[in-house]
């Protein structure tokens, strides 16, 4: 009797335990899809063993492969906004839409997002953080970066179509003209560069 009350009853797992395995298997799920391409799928049972837990994990804290993968867009690319979002309002409209072709070589989330929609998934955001773009583009045309003329939103998907085709096709395209990357990178900001210049009111306007 004395020996069942000196028995330590075993501690439920903390919310920072949960979070570090979250995080792990986000990584883990990472590290497959950049080894194997978004092609090949994500094997939930490879995430597991990778993370170091039962594959059941992955059911009890995301629900679904869609679940995971979405779990890792959204701190992926919070984790971009974080970093870009110190400077990003105080850049002028071209410098500000062309600098975004330089995150593409540090983020997966275009090929993520690419995966899901392939996988059939029509609850994929295009464009996140839509409307704050949106408004942003309204006060480049109050600052006359750009022409009023111009249909913002088709120029937002555009814009977002033009960093995510480079971003997937980065790599191919380089090969393709046998350059190094960097130098594709700053060739193309050229010429988008020239491109987002075009579009401001011209000097006769009014």
């Amino acid at each position: 009797m004395k020996h069942a009350e000196q028995q330590t009853p075993a501690k439920p797992r903390s919310r920072r335990s949960r979070t570090e395995t979250e995080q792990r298997l986000i990584d883990v799920a990472l590290e497959l899809i950049r080894e194997k391409g978004i092609l090949s799928g994500l094997n939930l049972r490879e995430v597991a063993e990778g993370a170091g837990v039962n594959r059941g994990n992955i059911y009890h804290y995301f629900g679904s492969r869609r679940e995971l993968l979405r779990a890792a867009i959204n701190r992926g690319f919070k984790t971009i906004v974080d970093r870009i979002k110190p400077s990003a309002h105080a850049k002028p409209f071209v410098q500000r839409r062309s600098a975004m072709l330089g995150l593409t070589e540090h983020s997966n989330d275009s090929l993520l997002r690419a995966l899901l929609i392939m996988d059939g998934d029509e609850a994929v955001d295009p464009i996140p953080q839509h409307e704050e773009t949106l408004s942003r583009l309204r006060q480049d045309v109050i600052d006359g970066d750009i022409d009023r003329e111009h249909d913002l939103e088709a120029l937002q998907v555009a814009l977002s179509a033009l960093v995510r085709g480079y971003s997937i096709f980065r790599q191919p395209y380089a090969h393709r003209l046998d350059l190094d990357p960097g130098e594709l990178d700053r060739r193309v900001h050229t010429i988008v560069q020239g491109w987002l210049t075009s579009m401001a009111p011209s000097t006769t306007a009014r």
